[in-house]
């Protein structure tokens, strides 16, 4: 395995950070299962967390894939109802009515903008920001990306942030990628090599990036989604692993000369 290191990164050089956020900045897996737990649905859920998670991911990954222009809180409300009927078969059974499930994902879909932020996640970015524009590259809507920045987010301030509602697609696709360096030039005249991305998901993030030949730092949240963590580096090509926002602070910290 090739051995990754925070001098890969030109700490002094780059002029912005890009950022996935639900995952990496908020807790989007805890997010998820305390909101469905909290539905009708919540007493068939599978007990096991992870294996709710995958299974979620199974159906939400080609909802996305297939329809490109739905909003993320569309997406994910589609992808519990689809595990609720065909996994679950909670109405076949006779447990829940139709008319209760859908109720039930429109009621886990709103939810998404209430997801918590990791313990480290406004210290850091604010360490961050005295350094780097600091722009957000996030598959979930305006809406809810609203609510989050008001909330959770509360005290981050962004350069400009970059939607997959804005896009009209989500990562991993390159469009999104394509989209945002093109707008980095546009705004703020800074170029590919200026940028390093900064991510949790291995397929979403670190797969294209590495298609894009992009610096990237993959913090590694110990997540079930995602994608598989096996031989990350060679396959991703990351630059640099961290646990947490506030391990990669205090790396860019140093780096400027600053404890």
């Amino acid at each position: 395995m090739a051995f990754t290191t925070a001098a890969n990164v030109p700490w002094t050089r780059i002029r912005a950070l890009s950022f996935d956020i639900f995952g990496t900045l908020i807790d989007w897996e805890g997010g998820i299962v305390s909101s469905a737990r909290a539905t009708a649905l919540g007493p068939y859920l599978p007990k096991d967390n992870k294996q709710f998670l995958l299974d979620i991911e199974n159906h939400d990954t080609p909802i996305q894939r297939d329809n490109p222009t739905w909003l993320q809180s569309d997406v994910i409300a589609e992808g519990l109802r689809r595990y609720a009927l065909q996994d679950l078969k909670v109405v076949e059974a006779g447990k829940l009515t139709e008319k209760e499930v859908d109720e039930a994902c429109k009621e886990y879909a709103g939810k998404v903008g209430t997801y918590p932020a990791f313990p480290d996640t406004v210290a850091a970015i604010q360490r961050l920001g005295k350094h780097y524009k600091l722009i957000p590259l996030t598959n979930v809507d305006n809406k809810s990306f609203a609510q989050t920045l008001s909330g959770p987010l509360k005290g981050c301030d962004f350069d400009a942030i970059y939607t997959a509602e804005d896009i009209g697609s989500y990562k991993p696709s390159l469009k999104n990628f394509h989209y945002l360096l093109d707008h980095l030039k546009q705004d703020f005249g800074i170029e590919k090599g200026d940028l390093c991305h900064v991510a949790q998901s291995l397929f979403h993030d670190h797969g294209p990036a590495s298609e894009m030949q992009l610096m990237s730092v993959w913090v590694d949240r110990q997540g079930a989604m995602g994608g598989s963590v096996e031989n990350a580096q060679e396959r991703f090509g990351f630059q640099l692993r961290v646990t947490s926002l506030g391990e990669l602070a205090e790396i860019v910290d140093a780096a400027f000369g600053k404890s």
